[in-house]
């Protein structure tokens, strides 16, 4: 107990007693001094009671009263901190809050304005319209929009540009808050601003990607159809008419296996470029992907196409010059307009690229516009691809054999298959029809692999039967020729009917020949087997002649178009001449296609050629037609 608090306490134990001694209030009940003094005991003694529990009662408010002290000063300093760690926020973050009580004319922004627009704050504070001003003009557009949504008291997100006082683009986001009074004015307005020129950069080179060939830095295919879709629309407007050019190199397989895919990505760089400066400004160019290009040309006409077609045409006559090699590369152009030959891009599309391969059956190097007809025989070919992925499992497919006669006896010595198909609806089509589509469509694979195995197992059949020294050839496809796996069927194929492979001859086209670097392997590779090649229609193709010195030939087939010369010019004859010649310098057999006449075989007989076939002799045969012909005309054994 306090020495402050015992003094009161004794005065006033003091006071009561003398109180009830002056009054006398108990003067009947306590007559001695031994009554008073034990009054005064327990008088001090309540009072000592009351006193340590009214202490007692003061110290628990007081420990109360500094607890709660000790919190709010703790809660003031967590206020304190957390408002310094969100202005550390602001000032790391490209945020900052602009709020403007228009009654009051109160004006707060926090200071990372500076940061987000360069200015200084009180420039702001100076300035009030500073924001607006700063504005890139081409999105004004976007403010007035903006305006208008905020006086209707709807928060609205912008997203816009800015400069800076360096001249720096910058892009905001602004989410503006309005506040409208009862009447509907606009008394409060905040903004929350954030920089976000990375996300917009980051957005720019995602949408780049997405829309832009990564080699030449064109539009890609995406793109071209946005842009399509809306050039339709604004013809619709203007009434005008639009087209769309299928561009596709020629042979650009070729280039890119021979000289490799690193060359063959500087030759598109060298087509897109040149396609650019070709066109007009106003005009699209785009990647389709692979070797094909699309151009967009607006407000145009026929006649104004076929001359840029023309110029194109012509600009790819001449060579393009890549790391020291000049390369020569044409081109096969399809052309569609809207309106009149498509509705919608899909069908526009179709139509141009339908008009692009008919540019490449027409000797590629030229341009040709879609027309109903190009339809009809998209329809066909297409009936045709479907047929064709049955006719091997319907057994549509048949072989007939024309003989190979010995000129200088008239007896057989082989015979060549040649494969037929009675289609159920189209009726008896030609190989020259079939083939081609069989070839884009990659069904020349089991198909021909179909017609070697039917060959071998009918020329064993005649083997079997007495006719041992005939051999049989089967023309092959580029497409063949190139499966890694084409040389093991052949074995396969062959030890199937135990037969040798020496009696086996694959025939390759000349023309095949322009990408013979590729095929050297499997044509080795068969060579190795034991069978026998020869290039079919020598003459026509359009490779060079080093080709006969690398690759393992056994004979050479001159072509028919030669021979029809050969009576009629005194160039057509040497043309023959030369070609028997060189075949015999070379040892290599000599075989003349599509003999007619007796004429024909005694001039071929007085140049050297011993070996030829066609419709003199005989037209290809079925194998029940073949036994009758081998009676009359087989080499004797």
């Amino acid at each position: 107990m306090h020495k402050q608090n015992l003094l009161y306490f004794f005065i006033l134990l003091f006071a009561a007693r003398m109180f009830i001694g002056q009054t006398g209030y108990l003067t009947g009940y306590l007559q001695n001094d031994m009554a008073d003094l034990l009054f005064d005991a327990v008088f001090a003694l309540i009072l000592i009671f009351m006193y340590f529990r009214v202490s007692k009662k003061h110290k628990q408010n007081s420990a109360f009263l500094e607890k709660e002290i000790e919190e709010h000063k703790s809660t003031m300093d967590e206020l304190r901190k957390s408002r310094e760690r969100l202005q550390d926020i602001f000032d790391t973050i490209d945020v900052a809050i602009w709020s403007h009580n228009l009654k009051q004319n109160k004006l707060m922004i926090t200071q990372g304005i500076e940061k987000l627009y360069g200015y200084s704050l009180d420039t702001f504070i100076q300035d009030v319209e500073l924001w607006k001003k700063v504005i890139h003009p081409e999105d004004y557009p976007i403010i007035e929009k903006r305006a208008k949504k905020i006086a209707r008291g709807e928060t609205v997100t912008s997203e816009y540009r800015i400069t800076r006082p360096n001249g720096e683009i910058r892009w905001i986001q602004d989410r503006g808050i309005p506040i409208l009074d009862e009447s509907g004015e606009l008394v409060d307005f905040s903004s929350i601003l954030y920089d976000i020129t990375n996300r917009k950069q980051a957005e720019s080179t995602i949408d780049h990607m997405a829309y832009h060939d990564d080699l030449t830095g064109l539009p890609n295919r995406h793109r071209f159809q946005e842009v399509l879709e809306q050039k339709m629309f604004e013809a619709d407007i203007s009434k005008s008419r639009i087209a769309v050019m299928f561009v596709d190199l020629d042979r650009f397989k070729i280039i890119n296996d021979t000289l490799g895919h690193r060359f063959g990505d500087l030759l598109l760089q060298q087509v897109s470029f040149q396609l650019k400066n070709l066109v007009r400004p106003t005009d699209h160019v785009f990647r389709r992907g692979g070797d094909e290009f699309i151009l967009l040309i607006e407000n145009t006409d026929e006649a104004e196409v076929k001359q840029l077609s023309l110029r194109i045409l012509n600009q790819f006559k001449k060579p393009i010059l890549i790391r020291g090699h000049e390369i020569f590369s044409t081109l096969s152009l399809g052309i569609s307009f809207y309106p009149g030959h498509g509705l919608d891009v899909d069908e526009l599309i179709k139509n141009a690229d339908t008009a692009m391969y008919d540019a490449k059956e027409k000797g590629r190097d030229n341009y040709q516009f879609f027309n109903a007809a190009l339809n009809e025989s998209m329809r066909v070919k297409m009936h045709l691809e479907n047929g064709l992925r049955k006719a091997v499992h319907r057994q549509e497919f048949t072989l007939c054999y024309q003989p190979l006669i010995y000129l200088p006896t008239g007896r057989i010595i082989g015979t060549e298959a040649l494969i037929r198909w009675e289609h159920p609806e189209f009726g008896n089509i030609p190989p020259s029809d079939f083939i081609p589509v069989a070839e884009d469509t990659g069904l020349i694979i089991p198909i021909g692999d179909w017609v070697i195995e039917e060959a071998c197992r009918q020329n064993k059949v005649w083997q079997n039967e007495g006719h041992e020294k005939l051999g049989i050839a089967v023309n092959i496809s580029v497409k063949q020729l190139e499966d890694p796996g084409f040389p093991d069927r052949i074995k396969k194929i062959l030890a199937s009917f135990d037969m040798e492979p020496s009696f086996l001859e694959l025939e390759i086209t000349e023309g095949m020949m322009q990408d013979f670097d590729s095929s050297i392997p499997n044509i080795k590779r068969l060579k190795d087997l034991g069978l026998k090649i020869s290039i079919d229609d020598f003459g026509t193709g359009y490779s060079s002649l080093s080709y006969l010195k690398v690759l393992p030939i056994d004979t050479l087939k001159i072509d028919k178009s030669f021979l029809d010369d050969s009576l009629e010019s005194f160039r057509g004859q040497a043309l023959v001449k030369t070609i028997i010649d060189m075949g015999i310098n070379l040892q290599f057999n000599v075989i003349a296609e599509g003999i007619e006449d007796r004429m024909q075989v005694e001039f071929l007989l007085s140049q050297g050629c011993l070996i030829g076939q066609g419709y003199f002799f005989s037209e290809p045969l079925s194998p029940t037609e073949c036994e009758e012909f081998f009676q009359k005309h087989l080499l004797p054994r």
